[in-house]
C-alpha cells in the first residue's frame, strides 16, 4: 500500500515569485515552517516548529534535485506519534487519544515542487511521496489536508508580496 499527495494550483504570479516562495528560506518560513533551506544539491536542512503533542517540532531534509525556476525536491524525514496526527486534524478526544497511544511513525518521504509558467501565472505542483504501509497512508490523508491549507497560505503570502 503506497500513496503520494498531489496538489496542483495555478497562481497568478510570475515563476520567479513562486520559485522564491518555495526556495527562499525566509519566504518559505512565512507560509510553512522556519527553516534553513538553500536550493543546492545535497544541502541538509531542517524545518522547525515549536514542539507539540506527539512531535518534537523537527523535520530533517536534504535537497536531492534542483532545476532553478522549475523544480526542487528534498527528503522529508521525521518522527511522530499518533497524537501528532490527531493534533493536525484538530481532534481532541480522550477516546481517540487512547486508540492511537503507542502508535509511532517514522516519516521517510520526498517533497517536491514543480513550477510551470505560462506568461499569465505559474502552475505549482506539490508532490509528497513515499507514504508506504497502512499507518503512513492514513497519515498522508491528514497531511494532505494540511498541505491544502498551506497552499492557501502560500497564495496569501504571494498576494501580499505583490501589493
Amino acid at each position: 500500500m503506497k500513496r503520494t499527495i498531489r496538489i496542483k494550483r495555478w497562481l497568478p504570479y510570475n515563476t520567479e515569485d513562486v520559485w522564491n516562495a518555495v526556495t527562499n528560506a525566509k519566504m518559505l518560513g512565512s507560509w510553512f515552517m522556519e527553516n534553513d533551506l538553500e536550493p543546492v544539491i545535497n544541502h541538509e536542512f531542517t524545518f522547525r516548529k515549536p514542539p507539540q503533542r506527539g512531535w518534537d517540532g523537527m523535520t530533517y531534509c536534504k535537497v536531492i534535485a534542483v532545476e532553478p525556476m522549475r523544480y526542487i525536491a528534498f527528503t522529508y524525514r521525521g518522527k511522530a506519534s499518533g497524537e501528532k496526527t490527531l493534533a493536525c486534524a484538530g481532534i481532541q478526544s480522550e477516546t481517540a487519544n487512547k486508540s492511537v497511544k503507542g502508535i509511532f511513525t517514522e516519516l521517510d518521504t520526498v517533497l517536491s515542487f514543480t513550477l510551470t509558467g505560462d506568461g499569465n501565472g505559474t502552475s505549482l505542483l506539490l508532490e509528497h511521496s513515499g507514504y508506504k504501509g497502512l499507518k503512513l497512508v492514513i497519515v498522508s490523508f491528514v497531511m494532505g489536508m494540511g498541505w491544502k491549507k498551506l497552499m492557501k497560505k502560500l497564495a496569501a503570502v504571494l498576494e501580499k508580496g505583490n501589493n
